[in-house]
C-alpha cells in the first residue's frame, strides 16, 4: 500500500511506527493531495485545510497529527520592536494551513491584512518577518526565537490544531489500514528517544523536542475530530469557504 506524506521530523516520526510493507513516498506538502488523482486507493497524509478544495476525500478518524503548544511544523519570525506588521515571508515546505492560518490570525490578534509573499531566497534577511513551515526551524534552532503557529491556532480554537490528516479516495485502503494498527501513540512513544536521537538536527532542538512532545498527538480522538471540525468552522466563519460540510469520517 502506498502512502504520501510531506517529509518532516513529525511525518518521520510517524512513518517509524508504520508496518514495513507500506511504501511511503515523500512529496512537497501542497503536492501530496494531488498524488490521489492518480493513484486512487492510496493513502495520503495531507495537510488539514486541504479538505476545504477537496470535500469528497475519505478521512481516517483514527489517525492524523496534531499539536496544543510549543512543538510545531510552522513558526513565526518577527523583528524586534515592530509594531505594525504589513508584509510576511513564507519559506520551508508552505501549504494551505499557514497561508490560511496567518491572515486568520493576524486578523484576529493584530487587526492586521498581512501581505504573504513566497520567499525562496538562500537564507533569511534580519529585519524581515517571516513564516516558515517544515524542519528548517529546527536544523537552525531558530524555533527558540520564534512564535508557534500550532499553539497559537490551539488557543484560537481551545481545541488541538489538526495539522495533517490521514486520507484516502478508497473506503477500503483506510479500513484496511487502520485495522493493522492500534494506537499509533503507543507505539511512537516506546521508541521515541531513539528515533528523535536519529534526527539529523542539533542536539538542543532534540532536546527540545523531547520536552515538549507531549503536546504532539498521533491518534485521532473525539478531541482532535471536534478540533478538525472547529478549524473548518473557522474558515467559513472568515468567508473563506461559501459553505459549511460534513468530514467524511471513516
Amino acid at each position: 500500500m502506498k502512502l504520501f506524506a510531506p517529509q518532516n521530523i513529525f511525518t518521520s516520526i510517524l512513518e517509524s511506527a508504520l508496518p514495513e510493507w507500506m511504501e511511503i513516498i515523500h512529496k512537497p506538502a501542497s503536492l501530496v493531495v494531488k498524488e490521489l488523482e492518480k493513484n486512487t486507493q492510496a493513502l495520503a497524509l495531507i495537510p488539514s485545510l486541504e479538505l476545504i478544495n477537496h470535500k469528497e476525500l475519505l478521512v481516517s478518524n483514527k489517525f492524523g497529527i496534531s499539536f496544543d503548544g510549543m512543538l510545531s511544523n510552522a513558526y513565526y519570525y518577527f523583528s524586534e520592536g515592530e509594531r505594525i506588521i504589513k508584509k510576511i515571508l513564507v519559506r520551508g515546505d508552505v501549504s494551505v494551513n499557514e497561508v490560511i492560518l496567518a491572515k486568520i490570525l493576524f486578523e484576529e490578534r493584530y487587526s492586521s491584512d498581512v501581505e504573504l509573499v513566497l520567499d525562496s531566497s538562500d537564507k533569511m534577511e534580519s529585519g524581515t518577518d517571516y513564516i516558515v513551515s517544515g524542519d528548517y526551524n529546527y536544523t537552525s534552532s531558530r524555533y527558540e526565537r520564534a512564535i508557534s503557529l500550532a499553539d497559537e491556532v490551539s488557543e484560537m480554537l481551545d481545541f488541538p490544531y489538526v495539522n495533517f490528516i490521514l486520507v484516502s479516495k478508497d473506503r477500503e485502503s483506510v479500513t484496511n489500514f487502520e485495522k493493522q494498527i492500534d494506537s499509533l501513540d503507543e507505539i511512537i512513544e516506546e521508541k521515541l528517544s531513539v528515533n528523535i536521537e536519529m534526527l539529523n538536527i542539533p542536539q538542543g532542538s532534540k532536546d527540545f523536542i523531547k520536552e515538549n512532545f507531549s503536546s504532539v498527538y498521533f491518534d485521532l480522538t473525539e478531541n482532535e475530530k471536534d478540533g478538525l471540525n472547529e478549524l473548518i468552522k473557522l474558515v467559513y466563519y472568515r468567508g473563506i469557504i461559501e459553505d459549511m460540510f460534513d468530514i467524511k469520517f471513516v
